[in-house]
């Protein structure tokens, strides 16, 4: 067998297919064994990747989409998520978007995943950064639930199932992401071998489509991998399984790719268009993936 560790930001229910493909042996099957390293924040996962702590990485692609575009040796392989299974919840007290005005937003990091796509929802809805908010560092998801139970931010995107959850709780739903967004993505350094790593594409490949075809016992494994109550997995993996968030080849869709691109841009982080290398081709290759 070849051991991989595989470096994620939490247990977060994008990462189904991969627990389908360890608890149903298509790892195994392929010569594979593949452990979790859980970094907490997406750019803790892209600096673990260009490091050489993890072997692959299944996070947001813009850390590695920046570290190409530069000349770094960080690549996007596949795409996983093409809209963000989030919802934009609030602590009780705020009803509206625009009660967000003046206040704290919690996300994974200040450079990749939920600062983009947190700073283009709000802009949809008329509230722009850095007059009309601030942002928190706080953590994955589990770690924005906790901040907004302690109060100590006033809003967040949550990753399914802690959008219903919060809702039982009594926490406001201002709704979920409706626009594409490269979200979620597996990533490499190169070199990199290609033998196992076009292996382990074709796992959760098979895993993604088993997913699809068998949502209700894909939350059992998704309800024992997180400790969560079945219900809550059940509504999460019928979500996830909806038409457009997982791309059914695993490629990402070029507007979901063009989004995160964007977002990059309009932050700074690679240069404005018609400047430099091409993103995209410097930094997606989907030769790896199965054919």
């Amino acid at each position: 067998m070849r051991e991989i560790t595989v470096g994620v930001v939490a247990p977060a229910y994008a990462n189904v297919p991969l627990w389908v493909a360890q608890q149903r042996g298509l790892l195994e099957r392929r010569g594979l064994r593949a452990t979790e390293r859980i970094l907490g924040t997406t750019h803790g996962v892209t600096k673990a990747l260009r490091d050489g702590a993890v072997d692959i990485a299944l996070s947001s692609p813009e850390g590695s989409i920046a570290d190409a575009a530069s000349g770094g040796p960080l690549r996007v392989l596949a795409g996983l998520t093409d809209r963000p299974p989030l919802s934009m919840i609030a602590i009780p007290k705020h009803q509206t978007f625009d009660d967000l005005r003046g206040g704290r937003i919690g996300t994974s990091s200040l450079t990749e995943g939920t600062r983009h796509v947190a700073e283009r929802m709000l802009a949809a809805h008329g509230l722009s950064y850095p007059a009309d908010y601030d942002f928190a560092l706080q953590g994955s998801h589990v770690e924005r639930w906790k901040a907004l139970q302690a109060g100590t931010i006033d809003a967040a995107l949550q990753m399914i199932p802690y959008d219903d959850i919060a809702t039982d709780a009594g926490f406001t739903d201002l709704g979920p992401v409706t626009e594409e967004f490269a979200f979620n993505a597996v990533c490499v350094r190169l070199p990199a071998e290609r033998t196992w790593v076009t292996a382990f594409l074709a796992a959760l490949a098979e895993a993604a489509q088993w997913f699809r075809d068998n949502v209700e016992e894909s939350a059992v494994i998704a309800a024992d991998r997180t400790s969560m109550e079945p219900r809550y997995a059940l509504a999460a993996c019928r979500k996830l399984a909806a038409d457009g968030v997982i791309p059914a080849d695993l490629r990402s869709a070029p507007g979901a790719l063009a989004a995160a691109i964007g977002a990059l841009r309009s932050s700074g982080l690679i240069p404005p268009t018609g400047a430099g290398t091409d993103p995209a081709a410097a930094a997606v290759d989907y030769s790896y993936l199965p054919r």
